[in-house]
């Protein structure tokens, strides 16, 4: 272990309107719980010499277990009744990637994503061949009805009643969306991961931006790594991601003020979200344009958890 460089690391459970009031002690409890819980798993992996691309993994796989985001066993419910799900992960020191969407049955999506890293004719893997690759590869899987979560399905019944096509976004309620992570390692090396469970009432077979490396997760130890959280069409559209990343590249920019103009510029496309980002140095940067972010960090001296702009 390089005992002269410092390990951070920064997760997300979602961005979106986030009532005070609406927000239960109770549910706020459980959720900082979990949150912590991620924080921990992926510190444990840092603070030991490990990388960043295991630790943003673990992290994720923590949110992935809990039913209160939109990603793994909390995922949200399409149109047809089932559960499609998506993950990614990139790592900055040989730009290598992996990713899954639509998939059925992979219990913790972002693990399969990094099992993909070690095949070099793929990156990106969907539908029922990715769950049939998964299955090969030793990963945990179970049957859809895995991710049905009682309130989850209340939404979709929601959803139905207003409109058959009516779509919530992952982040229009308490139970929040996307969730990620973000690391630099004591060796200097980023990695981001993120997963998510999509919109609800979503049609069967769309693709958000969780899925597609440089829309919703990029890493290039040369700048930073990245993980977002909002309406996927509109972070496809601003490859936001990497953007952060060519805007500190190619227009110096620090890491906050590529982050926050990464955020800004999508707004004005008219979506709504956040993002979390680390840079080569361990600075770390959680600009949103929504009413809260789900979010939280780690270093060698500091932890804190947080849902609006103070600490939960």
């Amino acid at each position: 272990m390089n005992k002269n460089k410092k390990f951070s690391l920064c997760i997300h459970g979602g961005a979106g309107v986030i009532s005070k009031e609406e927000l239960s002690k109770a549910e706020k409890a459980s959720i900082v719980a979990h949150l912590k819980q991620s924080l921990t798993a992926g510190e444990r992996i840092l603070e030991k010499g490990g990388s960043a691309l295991d630790a943003v993994c673990a992290s994720v796989e923590v949110l992935e277990n809990s039913a209160h985001f939109n990603a793994g066993h909390g995922a949200v419910f399409s149109r047809s009744g089932k559960h499609f799900l998506e993950a990614s992960v990139m790592e900055g020191k040989a730009l290598q990637a992996g990713s899954v969407a639509n998939s059925e049955r992979v219990k913790n999506p972002v693990l399969f994503a990094k099992a993909l890293l070690a095949h070099k004719d793929v990156v990106m893997m969907s539908g029922t061949n990715a769950d049939v690759m998964a299955e090969k590869m030793g990963c945990d899987m179970v049957e859809n009805n895995y991710f049905d979560i009682d309130f989850r399905k209340k939404q979709w019944e929601q959803a139905k009643k207003l409109s058959e096509d009516a779509i919530f976004l992952d982040h229009s309620n308490l139970k929040m969306g996307t969730v990620g992570a973000v690391a630099i390692d004591t060796e200097g090396n980023v990695a981001a991961a993120t997963s998510t469970g999509g919109m609800t009432n979503k049609l069967d077979g769309r693709v958000g931006d969780t899925a597609v490396i440089g829309c919703g997760t990029y890493a290039n130890n040369k700048t930073c790594a990245v993980s977002c959280t909002g309406i996927g069409e509109y972070f496809i559209r601003g490859t936001v991601a990497s953007l952060v990343s060519n805007l500190m590249e190619f227009a110096n920019l620090s890491l906050e003020e590529a982050s926050k103009k990464a955020i800004q510029e999508q707004g004005v496309l008219g979506g709504e979200g956040g993002l979390i980002a680390i840079d080569k140095d361990g600075k770390i940067a959680m600009p949103y344009n929504s009413g809260g972010m789900y979010r939280g960090y780690v270093t060698e001296t500091d932890k804190k958890v947080m849902i609006w702009d103070t600490e939960a």
